[in-house]
């Protein structure tokens, strides 16, 4: 998960649960009634009426424009593959791979452990660079027809009969350049200093999480941090240009960014830029002392002398510019950004091939049964649903206490065996240093991806200052998240164009629907008398904080809502009084990040979908390992293509 994303969700829980058990207590009517008119505002029988019967044959259009038929699935059964694989397209797909990793320095550092592991790749990685930055005309020329040339060279293999994993590489390679190239006719959109996803926002766990394994390593780090002014720059004078052409961020997200330069530039000599190089340099054993006081000195002189002022640099340019923005509403409020959202931003954040207006549907939708549901748990037991409220920090205390290895491992050895797993899979817990947990003091823990020639090198990083809520960041993080979704997929050994797929919405879909599923699991021990109550409570709590992140996301940015009608949307859902401040946070970061909130509201309701679909089509011939069996060797990929290997494992197990 986001690592700012947590922090954001906590906040919004809180408010809803509140909200909901003050509207609960609104009224005498059944939960459905109350809901329809207290929160809706329906105030007579036959608007409710009409709502429900309206609700219900929306919902069968829905059902049925989603479910693939069983024509798609026997059309699929007649495709004939190659037995063989075509040596030019596995050339193609190498280079494709060869050229991923060797974007930058740090995706070098961070896919790859073995520098013999990718001769070719090793070649390409001579100097060091953070990439380029340049958004010159004739360097966005250039790329754009470099990417055009391998669309073009790709698509010499169409209608050419390939292997089954060959015909799918090509499938979702093709539809991810097609979607991608929209971004060159549309670069006003592209913001390189976004509050969640900005360059200034990365920059400090890209560095700390960079691995010595090396002295060419060290070197390259001295190397490309040197350059991190001019990196700036570059991107800076953009902002200017974006600007003059009436695209500059609102003053609410350049606040919002200016506050993160502000925290970066709060320590000088011990900032965690030196104290976190000094502590690597200290743990490796291939240089002398001397060379390390040597790279300590460079280090701190590239982080007083260059990579602050970068900051500094960063934030002066912000100020001046604040106020020239020309929309603080969303990106649809500019010409042409409605049909960005949908053709770009909304599929790549969530993986989905939905419109934006079906899955407000959905959204909307399913915040009614959720409600419902609430409202029933309410009903029958209020003392219950209040002693969640009261006490939702302490619901999983007996698994803040636990130290977090044994954490991860009673994760493993408690829900694994719902996995196509057959070994405990090999981890390490790293704690962040007291200056980097410092200056990350929103972020729990995380995930630090395995290398593409070390699938066993799993790492998890934690906030040893944070006590709570471990339980449910674990499951996210770890196992059954993200540490099982690319362990295993690494294992497979897959093609070098797979092996390089980072689809976000399959991810952290993923990661959501899995740790949903332990949530679903694990028996709550509180010491009340609400335990098994209190464990559905705190399932919907959680839907109901992504769902209404997501909602207001599509609301703003491709409906049009301002800042009046998210508060109109909040009224009901969250605690009186909270409306205002609510509304403030979802639109500068709905403005600021666009689509950030998708990743894991429709994503989650895609992976969800998948298994409903696989359950009501087999029956009890459904199979719980094998579903995920199939979800996890797929990998990352948008779900079109995710739902074809869904369809292939029903039609063999009919």
């Amino acid at each position: 998960m986001c690592r700012k994303t947590k922090l954001k969700l906590k906040k919004l829980l809180a408010a809803v649960l509140t909200g909901a058990m003050l509207f609960s207590s609104a009224a005498c009517s059944s939960p459905e009634e109350f809901y329809h008119e207290v929160i809706l505002g329906e105030t007579t029988s036959n608007g409710s009426k009409k709502k429900k019967k309206d609700k219900q044959k929306e919902e069968k259009t829905t059902e049925e424009s989603l479910l693939t038929t069983e024509s798609d699935l026997d059309d699929e059964e007649e495709i004939e593959y190659a037995t063989t694989e075509n040596a030019e397209f596995q050339a193609l797909l190498q280079e494709y791979m060869i050229d991923t990793i060797t974007s930058d320095t740090l995706t070098y550092n961070s896919l790859v452990r073995y520098r013999d592991s990718f001769p070719e790749a090793e070649e390409k990685m001579e100097i060091a660079t953070l990439g380029d930055p340049s958004m010159d005309e004739d360097v966005l020329a250039e790329a754009k027809k470099n990417d055009e040339d391998f669309y073009n060279r790709l698509m010499e293999f169409e209608g050419v009969t390939m292997t089954e994993d060959e015909m799918f590489t090509f499938e979702t390679l093709k539809e991810e350049y097609e979607r991608g190239m929209l971004i060159y006719d549309h670069m006003e959109f592209y913001e390189p200093f976004s509050p969640m996803y900005g360059q200034q926002e990365g920059l400090t766990s890209n560095f700390v999480d960079y691995t010595f394994d090396d002295k060419k390593d060290v070197d390259d780090y001295i190397s490309f941090s040197s350059d991190v002014r001019d990196f700036f720059g570059t991107l800076i004078e953009y902002e200017y240009k974006k600007s003059d052409a009436g695209y500059f961020m609102n003053d609410a997200v350049a606040e919002e960014v200016i506050e993160q330069c502000d925290e970066f530039m709060k320590e000088k000599e011990d900032h965690v830029l030196i104290l976190s190089f000094d502590e690597k340099i200290d743990a490796v054993d291939f240089l002398t002392d001397e060379e390390k006081a040597e790279y300590k000195e460079k280090n701190k002189s590239n982080v007083l002398d260059i990579i602050i002022p970068a900051y500094q640099d960063l934030k002066d340019a912000l100020e001046d510019l604040k106020g020239t923005g020309k929309n603080d509403k969303g990106i649809c409020y500019y010409e042409g950004g409605k049909d960005y959202y949908a053709n770009y931003i909304f599929p790549s954040r969530c993986g989905s091939s939905k419109t934006p207006e079906e899955e407000a549907k959905i959204m909307d939708d399913r915040w009614d049964e959720l409600f419902v549901q609430l409202s029933s748990l309410y009903y029958s037991n209020t003392e219950g649903y209040n002693y969640y409220v009261d006490h939702d920090d302490e619901v999983f205390a007996k698994f803040d206490e636990m130290d977090i290895n044994d954490l991860v491992d009673d994760l493993q050895e408690n829900y694994l065996d719902r996995f196509p797993v057959e070994e405990k899979i090999p981890f390490t817990v790293k704690y962040m240093s007291d200056s980097v947990a410092k200056i990350s003091e929103t972020t729990v823990a995380y995930y630090q991806v395995c290398p593409l020639d070390d699938p066993n090198f799993n790492q998890i990083v934690v906030n040893p200052d944070f006590e709570d809520d471990r339980f449910n960041t674990l499951a996210h993080e770890g196992t059954p998240g993200h540490m099982l979704q690319f362990w295993y997929f690494r294992n497979t050994d897959p093609n070098p164009a797979r092996n390089v797929a980072f689809n976000l919405g399959y991810i952290e879909g993923w990661a959501i629907y899995s740790s949903n599923y332990v949530l679903k699991e694990e028996t709550i021990d509180t010491g009340s008398d609400y335990d098994d109550f209190i464990g559905k409570i705190a399932q919907i709590d959680m839907d109901l904080g992504y769902l209404m992140m997501g909602r207001a996301d599509i609301g703003i940015n491709y409906e049009g809502w301002d800042k009046d009608d998210v508060v109109d949307y909040l009224t009901g859902k969250v605690q009186e009084g909270m409306e205002e401040e609510v509304a403030e946070d979802l639109m500068t970061t709905s403005t600021g990040d666009p689509g950030a909130y998708l990743s894991y509201t429709t994503s989650f309701y895609e992976m969800e979908e998948l298994r409903k679909y696989a359950e009501d089509e087999l029956g009890s011939k459904f199979d719980e390992k094998e579903f995920h069996k199939v979800i996890l060797e797929t990998g990352p990929c948008q779900y079109q293509f995710l739902r074809k290997k869904v369809n292939k494992y029903i039609r063999e197990n009919r």
